[in-house]
């Protein structure tokens, strides 16, 4: 598990990468996991009939990362909601008897190796449950790779029947083991057990922890740099899992090799796309991808699969520099060609004012690249270049309005590329504290309106809220936002006590100003017949705080508090005409708030009719 971003990272306002990527993963999910069903059965070893019944599709478990490095941000989506719609997806569209289960880690606990949980058994196929069971899924902890392989393998007898595992991950081993070793273990143990892993926005080091657990028990490993990667590697999965027949063994066709030429410009910018013309023997799985020159050969860069055709669209990298363009045989990683390419500078300026206040717009001028996913953020100074705060797209054009963070000191405006987060150009400026006021009674009746006046930022999604002073900052009472003027009208708690009237912004719900208000005891009384007969209203007298919502009603003696019989608001008058329960007994007469149905006042009252108790 990586260490989670400062802020969201930037929507894809064109669609391409927030709702294709998730639909990208999902047919990739789907490709391997038909491929999972082709192969895990192939050797003709013995199978547990109940479990596997004859001419059935084989056991699959999919291994879902829930750790905390999925509430990261890919292109404004956080990468754990798009593996769940993406699995969501796959599950709808597998053929219905489908035998399919789904283990998570790292959803129930921050801190705990042991947070692995079957989900849904490996069984035919329930769509409702499956997806039911996705939805619910929320990402907090820590990534055990190992243990979660472990887990699996054991949930599927892996010693007694063929089983295959979906490993979906973002992200390193964190629990202190070695999951290559452990697959290896566990293919050496199983009957024919494999692991086909999936990883999102890894690096070539983490692309090759993933891998080796595929490697290791002769599987397969797609990889999703980009969006156009990730598009690619789906064609691949579906082409293997639907070349697979009755026959079929784990031994893969000979790649063919033949002479390979690569066209492309001499020079290109910085994390922009350009063709790349190409011709060569287009086996299944055959990529071309952009390196650092002097790159080990094992190591990829942003790529583009060949089954796409010829010119092949490729994202530059970010860093400018000597390059190479690389077409590299998908089964076996060989380098069939390769070619030079220069990657150059991008120039990008930015201009804004030296300072600003604390939450408020701040006006920015930028020059850039303006590629798919850039975008303009402000940070305080010193954060971490992949962290962000509030962002707007550079799509959006210049100038942008960006927010100021809220914290008041040194800060810096920073143009970051949608490929990987990188900065690309910096600017500092000076957050101001916001200056804010508030003007109210200093004592009121419990839930009655307040008056307040402020002043302050005003920005998007301020509000003034009344809590009680113990509750800690960033709770919220009655509420009343900014932007409806001032003064505003809030309505204070029904708890008596200490309270305080806080400016809160927006961003974040921090407190920027409090003022203490001292909530008092309404008076109330209540006054009606001591009996009164059934079917008939009952005049109610009342004095009270007379609030929004308030009410009167009359239940049976004994009704819990909160439950509200026939009834008359108070906004009426006095007396409130309220009728009686429907049978007769003895009741009582309550005095409703109309904030939390809570009894401010009450007093008994007789129904009387035939069947009354005398």
């Amino acid at each position: 598990m990586r260490a989670p971003f400062v802020g969201p990272r930037p929507p894809q306002e064109s669609g391409f990468l927030s709702t294709g990527l998730s639909c990208c993963i999902g047919k990739i999910l789907c490709g391997v996991f038909l491929t999972a069903l082709a192969l895990a059965p192939s050797h003709g070893s013995p199978v547990d009939p109940a479990a596997n019944p004859p001419g059935s599709t084989a056991l699959a478990l999919i291994v879902l990362d829930a750790s905390g490095s999925m509430t990261e941000r890919i292109k404004g989506e956080t990468k754990i909601e798009i593996a769940k719609r993406a699995v969501c997806e796959l599950v709808q569209s597998l053929p219905d008897d489908t035998r399919l289960g789904l283990v998570v880690y790292g959803h129930r606990k921050p801190n705990d190796c042991d947070d692995i949980e079957l989900l849904i058994p490996p069984a035919k196929l329930d769509r409702a449950a499956f997806i039911a069971a996705v939805k619910a899924i929320r990402p907090k902890g820590l990534t055990p790779l190992s243990g979660a392989l472990e887990f699996a393998a054991r949930s599927m007898d892996f010693q007694k029947q063929p089983a295959t595992v979906i490993l979906v991950s973002d992200g390193l081993e964190t629990c202190g083991r070695d999951p290559c070793a452990t697959a290896a273990r566990l293919k050496a143990a199983g009957v024919h057990f494999f692991v086909h892993t999936v990883g999102f926005d890894l690096s070539p080091k983490e692309a090759k922890s993933i891998a080796c657990i595929a490697t290791a028990t002769g599987g397969r490993f797609l990889q999703a740099n980009d969006a156009a990667s990730l598009k690619d590697s789906l064609y691949f999965a579906v082409a293997e899992a639907t070349a697979a027949g009755p026959a079929r063994t784990t031994t893969p066709p000979p790649e063919v090799i033949t002479p390979v030429t690569i066209k492309a410009p001499s020079s290109v910018l910085a994390g922009g796309a350009f063709p790349v013309g190409w011709t060569g023997p287009d086996n299944a799985g055959d990529y071309i991808t952009i390196v650092p020159k002097g790159t080990p050969d094992a190591d990829d860069g942003n790529l583009a699969y060949t089954r796409q055709g010829s010119p092949l669209q490729v994202t530059s990298l970010l860093d400018p520099g000597e390059a190479e363009l690389r077409y590299v045989a998908g089964r076996s990683h060989t380098v069939l060609a390769r070619a030079a390419i220069k990657v150059t500078a991008v120039d990008v300026t930015l201009a804004a004012p030296a300072e600003a206040v604390a939450g408020a717009p701040v006006a920015i001028i930028w020059k850039g690249p303006n590629n798919e996913g850039d975008f303009i953020t402000i940070v305080p100074k010193g954060t971490e270049d992949s962290g962000y705060a509030h962002y707007m797209e550079t799509s959006h054009g210049s100038p942008l309005d960006v927010t100021a963070p809220m914290a008041p000191g040194e800060a810096e405006i920073r143009y970051l590329s949608g490929q990987r987060g990188h900065v690309l150009a910096r600017r500092a400026i000076t957050v101001l504290p916001a200056e804010v006021t508030l003007a109210a009674r200093d004592e009121v009746a419990a839930g009655a309106a307040v008056e307040i006046t402020w002043k302050g930022p005003n920005n998007q999604d301020d509000y003034i809220t009344i809590v009680a002073q113990a509750l800690p900052d960033g709770s919220r009472g009655n509420i009343a936002y900014t932007l409806q003027g001032s003064p505003l009208q809030v309505t204070a708690p029904i708890g008596v006590g200490a309270c305080e009237i806080r400016y809160m912004s927006g961003q974040g719900d921090t407190v920027l100003a409090r003022r203490l208000l001292k909530v008092i005891a309404a008076q109330i009384t209540l006054s009606a017949p001591s009996k009164a007969p059934l079917g008939a209203p009952v005049p109610v007298a009342w004095t009270g705080p007379n609030n929004q919502n308030d009410y009167i009603t009359i239940v049976p003696k004994g009704t819990p508090d909160g439950t509200a019989g026939h009834f008359a608001w108070t906004l009426s008058g006095s007396p409130a005409l309220v009728d009686p329960p429907d049978v007769p007994g003895h009741c009582e007469a309550r005095y409703m708030s109309g904030q939390g149905d809570i009894v401010l006042a009450r007093i008994d009252i007789e129904i009387t009719g035939p069947g009354a108790s005398p």
